[in-house]
């Protein structure tokens, strides 16, 4: 138990060194001194009002988090010598790189020797991080397009008119219904390649984040983002263009249809969550934190994630089917077809594969 709160705790501090590298190429960005005594003040105030409450030994807790700040400290002045020393590799324009997915995307690509041109909604174009109007470079290696599902189609053919014969990533979450945008782009002279970023602009690291490309695994050993995305720690995999979106239908659609049932019967009980919150037990507790991270994410985005798929119809009727194999299992006096149903689960899980 004892290693696993320590594996844990490393975990986090990885994710703080990581944010502490993003807002180290900000400082850089916007000219500030990476050392802030100010902020470190109020860090450290904080730190100390949160031992309190946590009946733990300020003493002790300064020590341990004043090796964490200088650790963080430590990233961003390396990060700020690489980037004064770092050539620029490329050029890169970025469709909503003033969006959420878009920032990461542009921060990412900036922090690795990108010139970053961003192309915002309105028209405007502006260079990345100072926000600055500019124009769309001539000689850009590649675009990416990262704006609302709805308008992604769109946006890769306007991309292929704009900045012509260029390679076009798209990443939206859901890929069939982009066929024909991708088939016109490339009629066009574009090279259209198809990624997911599993995650949101939330995020504190790509570290360990799942990024699925469309295609063959050989595809991408040298694509440029595929290799941005490994330097950052990213979980890189490949998967058909056509098996996408029904995988899709389990990882996103399935799973956030269950948090938002969960939410829903919950909010139509009238019980008081805080009440719920302190009698959760611990698989409970990890349920309402999952279904209220869900609850607050972009309402639009998650309808256009359920709306816009061809699975949608075949997932419904999935879960009706295992709805319906839970209350035949609970009409029985016996437990055995319960217990079947369990026994299925746990196979499953242990098999990593079908079973029947």
């Amino acid at each position: 138990m004892i290693a696993e709160i320590d594996n844990e705790i490393m975990e986090l501090v990885a994710d703080r060194l990581a944010v502490a590298r993003r807002i180290g190429a900000m400082k850089v960005a916007s000219g500030k001194k990476i050392r802030q005594p100010e902020t470190e003040k109020k860090v450290k105030e904080r730190i100390e009002q949160k031992a309190e409450e946590l009946g733990l030994s300020k003493e002790n807790i300064q020590e341990i988090f004043a090796g964490i700040i200088e650790a963080s400290v430590g990233e961003q002045e390396k990060l700020e010598a690489s980037l004064k020393e770092q050539k620029p590799v490329g050029k890169c324009v970025i469709y909503g790189g003033a969006g959420g997915m878009g920032k990461i995307l542009s921060e990412m690509l900036h922090m690795h020797g990108y010139e970053v041109t961003v192309m915002r909604s309105s028209g405007a174009v502006l260079k990345y991080p100072s926000m600055e109007k500019t124009v769309v470079p001539e000689d850009a290696g590649f675009v990416i397009v990262s704006v609302p599902m709805k308008i992604t189609g769109e946006t890769i053919i306007t991309a292929s008119i704009q900045v012509p014969g260029k390679r076009i990533y798209e990443i939206c979450s859901m890929k069939t219904r982009l066929k024909s945008a991708i088939s016109r782009a490339e009629k066009s002279g574009s090279e259209v390649i198809s990624l997911h970023p599993m995650f949101g602009p939330g995020i504190r690291a790509i570290r360990d984040k799942p990024v699925i490309f469309c295609g063959k695994p050989d595809q991408f050993k040298e694509d440029p983002i595929w290799k941005s995305f490994e330097a950052e720690g990213a979980r890189l995999l490949t998967v058909p263009f056509d098996d996408h979106d029904k995988m899709m239908s389990y990882v996103l659609q399935f799973t956030h249809a269950m948090n938002i049932i969960y939410f829903t019967v919950l909010s139509n009980s009238g019980i008081d969550v805080k009440l719920l919150e302190q009698a959760a037990s611990p698989i409970c507790s990890r349920q309402i934190h999952t279904a209220k991270r869900v609850s607050q994410q972009d309402p639009q985005l998650y309808f256009e994630i359920q709306r816009l798929s061809d699975h949608l119809g075949q997932m419904y009727e999935e879960l009706g089917v295992a709805q319906a194999e839970l209350i035949e299992a609970l009409a029985s006096e016996s437990s055995a077809k319960f217990k079947q149903l369990m026994e299925k689960g746990k196979k499953y899980f242990e098999g990593g594969g079908k079973v029947g």
